[in-house]
């Protein structure tokens, strides 16, 4: 699975590029308070290595992709700093890939759309894919 993923920094929306200054949503703050053995205050420091992480280059080139064998699942939001574009090129390029579009869901679904998230996920990890009736790019 990949949930709002991002090959390139050309795959994400104009002005959401990771910024080192950039201060994440309360919310993350307490849910990693919530669960952290290392303490609410140690959250800066995941922050700047997790800025830092997405602010270099991926090494992967989009063609890369395309050897992958596995069925996949590609999840983003509707309003995603991942381009509703790059998510579809994403799964057009993974031979056996599935994309989900998530509507009313950010950057955040999991956390904004956890029972449908969780859901779609569990049905793809537990069942074989659903038969399709008109396939186009996974024909056989």
């Amino acid at each position: 699975m990949l949930v709002s993923g991002f090959i390139d920094h050309d795959g994400m929306v104009a002005g959401t590029r990771p910024d080192p200054n950039m201060e994440f949503p309360p919310v993350i703050r307490q849910a990693y308070a919530e669960v952290s053995p290392d303490g609410p205050e140690h959250f800066d420091v995941v922050a700047a290595k997790t800025l830092a992480l997405m602010g270099q280059p991926t090494g992967i080139a989009m063609a890369d992709l395309a050897g992958i064998a596995s069925r996949t699942l590609v999840m983003a939001g509707d309003d995603d700093i991942v381009t509703a574009e790059h998510s579809l090129a994403l799964s057009r390029t993974i031979p056996n890939a599935e994309l989900a579009v998530i509507p009313g869901a950010t950057h955040m679904l999991l956390m904004e759309k956890p029972a449908l998230c969780n859901a779609m996920m569990l049905d793809f990890l537990t069942k074989p894919p659903a038969p399709t009736f008109m396939p186009i790019r996974r024909a056989s």
